[in-house]
């Protein structure tokens, strides 16, 4: 609570590395879950976060303090094996990044996915999921009105989802640099 008092704002990775929720000891969990002012991360790979969490979560925070997050390292879209990450060997087995110890090394997971299966997991809609991986984020990083948003005089960061929710086209200020197969 004295960080939050100090201008905490953002818990990030909410749950991962954090002391567990305990009825006498709420501890960080229970200020993140409980105080307004701080937004909370989540990484929804199914492996960061159980999806009852995930549900847990919409229904103590809301969606309007939630922030999609990936966590994602160099495995990110590519196939299981062994990657480098901040000098130490990462085995990506099943699209989940370990340490040789068996601790999560980051994850795989991509934006598009995280959308998806906040939807899933978390009962909401579309354009729920996307205002928690868009304009949440930029809000909190104070980056509006450039990104976060479509209007004019926005960098026009934009990703096209077909009706499967599969990312179709990606836009970065205005120009395509990503078309999927249709």
């Amino acid at each position: 609570m004295q960080a939050i008092e100090a201008g905490v704002r953002q818990a990030s990775h909410t749950f991962n590395a954090m002391p567990p929720l305990h009825h006498r000891q709420p501890g960080v969990l229970g200020a993140v879950l409980t105080d307004e002012r701080v937004y909370a991360q989540m990484i929804v790979d199914g492996v960061h976060l159980h999806p009852a969490v995930v549900r847990l979560l919409v229904q103590a925070k809301g969606i309007n303090r939630l922030l999609l997050v990936t966590d994602s390292m160099r495995a990110a879209g590519l196939e299981d094996g062994s990657y480098e990450l901040g000098g130490q060997q990462i085995h990506v087995v099943q699209g989940v990044a370990r340490l040789a110890d068996g601790s999560l090394a980051g994850s795989t997971l991509t934006l598009d996915k995280a959308v998806r299966r906040v939807m899933k997991f978390g009962g909401v809609s579309f354009a729920e999921a996307v205002r928690m991986a868009t304009y949440k984020p930029a809000e909190v990083m104070d980056w509006l009105p450039q990104k976060g948003v479509l209007k004019a005089g926005s960098d026009a960061d934009l990703a096209v989802f077909d009706v499967n929710l599969q990312v179709r086209m990606t836009f970065i200020h205005g120009k395509l640099v990503y078309q999927g197969n249709s």
